[in-house]
């Protein structure tokens, strides 16, 4: 049995069994207050098994419920399934009954026969045990549309999360198009061809990671790699990248395509428009609870010119827009002038290792 079906059914004895205890003790104050006291003990074996097979109908009551929902062009059939379900249940618990009274306390069954008295009871007992069936009913349908409409919520936040993911890929794959042609264009057919091969391996690596909205930090350092082997063929010596991480945080999960895009703005601002060129660094260490990544570059930085700090593009909007569905409040996404030139994007994430992740720090 799972854990949470073990959960359910523990919840299911506690309630049905506080609900045997307060009958048993009904009886037992009713019985005291017309002078004839019914014992504790015979109170409670009396009434325990009522409220048992109240727990043992349950799971069928919200089967049930599930099968035969109130919705719109089937509620009459739907009400009708369930009046005999409960008619039947009510009876059957009353038949049970009287069986077991009858054990217990030969004396009360003299004289009838035991079908007769649970008719008896049937009639006595179907409206407040009707209650009970329609209250089983409502609490099961309470708490399958709520966890309906949390699945729901799961799959429309599954469902952005891919589709901002969506939004960078094209991205990423027509800038590095846009490299093959001007290596085309300008007869370096040899460094075309090495793009051509290294695009090929980093669109492998993103099918790998397609279905997963996590991976670990030294896959994604290593897709981050791959990328800049790619933007040096293009810019040859004009750009240097150093990519490090803390010894000990490979394992650590981080968004899939979370630093290329950020890497690709770095260059893209700080690094093209200067004939010198620049460099691009990518740091990663732990601090505390959280992780935290870096992508700096040396370019002018916004106090001397640059574009400004709230650079244009989707990379950013968008690492910030998944930092939010994915951690809320512990995702955090900082744009600044770096303290030696440049501008510097820093990430903060909550650190947990990714689920079956080999620590690779690099």
């Amino acid at each position: 049995m799972s854990p949470a079906r073990l959960r359910q059914w523990t919840l299911l004895l506690v309630i049905w069994t506080a609900f045997g205890l307060l009958l048993a003790g009904q009886q037992t104050i009713a019985s005291t207050l017309r002078g004839a006291p019914v014992p504790w003990s015979t109170s409670l074996f009396q009434w325990m098994p009522v409220a048992y097979g109240w727990a043992l109908a349950t799971p069928a009551i919200l089967w049930l419920g599930r099968r035969f929902p109130f919705r719109h062009g089937t509620w009459r059939r739907s009400a009708l399934v369930h009046a005999i379900a409960c008619c039947v249940l009510v009876f059957v618990l009353s038949l049970g009954y009287t069986l077991h009274v009858v054990h217990l306390l030969p004396a009360s069954g003299a004289g009838r026969p035991p079908f007769d008295r649970a008719v008896q009871l049937f009639v006595a007992w179907v409206l407040w045990d009707a209650f009970l069936y329609w209250a089983v009913l409502s609490v099961g349908s309470v708490a399958d549309n709520e966890r309906r409409a949390s699945r729901l919520e799961t799959q429309l936040v599954e469902a952005e999360l891919d589709a901002l993911k969506m939004q960078l890929q094209p991205h990423f794959l027509f800038n590095a198009l846009h490299t093959i042609g001007s290596l085309v264009r300008s007869g370096d057919r040899e460094h075309a061809v090495r793009v051509v091969a290294g695009l090929g391996d980093l669109l492998r690596r993103m099918l790998d990671g397609a279905r997963r909205q996590e991976v670990p930090l030294s896959q994604e350092l290593d897709f981050v790699r791959a990328y800049l082997e790619i933007e040096q063929i293009r810019f040859r010596d004009r750009l240097t990248v150093d990519v490090a991480a803390e010894e000990g945080v490979g394992d650590a999960a981080v968004p899939h395509l979370l630093l290329q895009p950020l890497v690709e703005n770095a260059i893209r601002h700080g690094i093209a428009p200067r004939a010198a060129g620049g460099r691009v660094e990518v740091r990663a260490r732990r601090v505390g609870a959280a992780l935290e990544l870096v992508v700096r570059d040396d370019g002018p930085g916004a106090a001397n010119g640059a574009p400004g700090l709230e650079r244009p593009g989707v990379g950013l909007a968008n690492t910030r827009a998944r930092l939010a569905r994915l951690y809320g409040a512990g995702g955090t996404l900082d744009v600044s002038d770096a303290a030696g030139g440049g501008v510097e994007v820093r990430v903060t994430l909550p650190y947990r290792p990714a689920p079956g992740a080999e620590s690779s720090a690099r």
